[in-house]
């Protein structure tokens, strides 16, 4: 199980492959999310004999060439030292057809059959970057996967911080063996799953790679904000050589529709740059998948970057949705507020935040709740419950209310998120998922609150949303009509929810959304202004009944709780 502890340093967001104007780079593993301090070098005293040994899979080194020359090797850190320590380190290689790890824990039989392919100076750095090696003897890449091991000797004064390394935790179980001392070169490791992100060189071969790394622009639609939605999206030149007109061209399919294309006059090589598009405006609730392409080029799986957004009347969100979630994030033993910040050009009232709590089981029986705080940092209101995270909550979404609403005035800048209580066994509640060009930005502040500290380091895309007040414009004639035509009770309900119109039209029908845009009750029709609704099959949580009617359409929110 991943575990992710908060770290307040910067950190360099790097993609699965980077190119500079000659030399390409792979990171395999890609990073989930997750960090590690054990399995490379870190600085500190108990590091100055550092081993390890990981397998980079053939599946995670597909965007290399077979025949390539591998000439670099590398590291990311996500955070430094708190100084730079010198030392060396010898780096070795192979080839290989496996799948799994299996040269044991023997350093002696580990580097049998290896190719030592470095040995000098290695710098554990004291800030987040890409830590690049020349390598001395390159090893010729045969198309498979990559065993790599690295023997570290601190020479320079230690560190008393560690250092922080990107890795992945999910993709290979038991991907890598390693082990420090203080005094001597470990001679037997220790098998984990965290795999450090590793930094494959070799020459880059492409003179026309357009590459889309990345869509920014929000993943749940508030329609009762009114305003128009922003896209923007990274194109990278993964070529050797300048290239210049590039269209990119971002097309939406779903239930709104939109298209739109920008040039990109030039673009040196391994350059990037942001293209800003047209805003949208929704024109109806539901899900929708925004894609975002360049032309067909010499190397055509990257050349398109799909983003999921759902609109609906009152949830506001940046993380994708629908999306899987698969990083827990969380204080470990400590506690704090985790939070994002929302402001928008129109008044509006918040009525609670919806948090998606990780798979994580060290969370079951914790406490946490929901929390809105000034720009100061100034608690302005906690949720009225207080959820003790059961096996049944993990790996959802959980509404957490606020009463009375609090009204948030145009431009003002407020924080929303969750808070975290301590405890003696660490714990990590949020769920995330990985986004290695991360444009949201999180704080973190005290239970009590104060100033919102910028966590720098990309710890993912984190599952918190807004929810908000008020009526929608959706449909072919005012929407508010219908709502306020429309009345449900109990609400919260258990089982049962009983709906009243003033008047059913023909062809009326409705249908039920989760808050993360699913539909979880399909469209039925409507005959009567009077029925119950079934609710049964709901799990707690809020949800959104929409309804058809005479070319009107309403939406209203209500809770489930049991």
């Amino acid at each position: 199980m991943k575990k992710i502890t908060l770290i307040f340093t910067f950190l360099m967001l790097t993609t699965a492959v980077s190119f500079g104007q000659v030399t390409a780079v792979v990171n395999a593993p890609v990073s989930d999310a997750s960090t590690t301090q054990n399995r490379a070098p870190n600085g500190t005293s108990a590091h100055s004999f550092m081993r390890g040994s990981a397998l980079a899979l053939a599946s995670e080194l597909t965007g290399i060439p077979a025949s390539s020359s591998l000439s670099l090797f590398g590291f990311v850190t996500t955070a430094g030292a708190n100084v730079a320590v010198t030392g060396t380190l010898t780096v070795y290689m192979k080839n290989s057809t496996d799948t799994s790890y299996t040269l044991g824990t023997n350093w002696g039989t580990i580097i049998t059959g290896m190719t030592q392919v470095y040995s000098g100076t290695y710098t554990v750095p004291a800030n987040a970057t890409n830590i690049d090696l020349t390598l001395t003897t390159p090893l010729v890449y045969t198309g498979g996967s990559v065993y790599v091991a690295y023997d570290f000797v601190r020479t320079g004064t230690a560190a008393t911080t560690p250092a922080t390394y990107d890795s992945n935790s999910t993709g290979l179980v038991g991907g890598c063996v390693s082990a420090a001392s203080a005094s001597a070169a470990p001679t037997t490791l220790t098998a984990t799953s965290f795999r450090p992100v590793m930094r494959f060189g070799y020459p880059n071969p492409y003179s026309n790679d357009a590459a889309v790394e990345s869509i920014n622009t929000l993943g749940n639609v508030a329609n009762v904000l009114n305003l128009p939605v922003s896209i923007s999206a990274l194109v990278r030149n993964k070529s050797n050589v300048t290239i210049t007109n590039v269209p990119v061209s971002a097309n939406m399919t779903g239930a709104n529709t939109y298209t739109d294309t920008k040039i990109v006059a030039s673009l040196a090589p391994g350059a990037s740059q942001t293209v800003n598009f047209n805003a949208w405006t929704p024109t109806a609730l539901g899900a929708n998948t925004l894609n975002v392409s360049v032309p067909t080029d010499q190397v055509n799986t990257n050349n398109s970057s799909n983003f999921n957004t759902t609109v609906s009347c009152n949830v506001y969100g940046a993380a994708q949705n629908p999306v899987t979630y698969t990083s827990p994030v969380g204080f470990g033993t400590g506690s704090g507020i985790i939070c994002t910040p929302f402001q928008t050009t129109v008044a509006s009232t918040v009525t609670g935040v919806n948090i998606a709590i990780a798979n994580n089981p060290a969370s079951v029986g914790r406490n946490v709740y929901g929390v809105i705080l000034n720009n100061a940092g100034a608690i302005l209101a906690t949720s009225t419950n207080t959820l003790t995270i059961a096996n049944g909550d993990l790996n959802t979404f959980r509404t957490f209310n606020f009463s009375p609403s609090v009204s948030v005035a145009a431009n003002q800048l407020v924080y929303f998120g969750m808070a975290q209580t301590a405890n003696a066994t660490a714990y990590y509640p949020i769920n995330a998922y990985a986004n290695p060009n991360l444009t949201t930005t999180y704080y973190t502040t005290a239970l009590a609150g104060g100033a919102p500290a910028l966590v720098a380091s990309n710890l993912g895309q984190m599952g918190i949303e807004l929810n908000l007040t008020g009526t929608c414009t959706l449909g072919v004639d005012s929407v508010d009509e219908l709502v306020d035509n429309l009345t449900v009770f109990p609400n919260p309900a258990t089982t049962t929810l009983n709906v009243r119109l003033q008047s059913v039209g023909e062809n009326a029908s409705l249908e039920v959304y989760n808050t993360i845009g699913q539909i979880v009750i399909p469209s039925q029709k409507i005959n009567t202004t009077a029925f119950e609704l079934n609710i049964s099959q709901l799990t707690k949580g809020v949800y959104f009944l929409k309804v058809n009617s005479d070319n009107k359409t309403g939406s209203l929110k209500f809770a489930v709780d049991r």
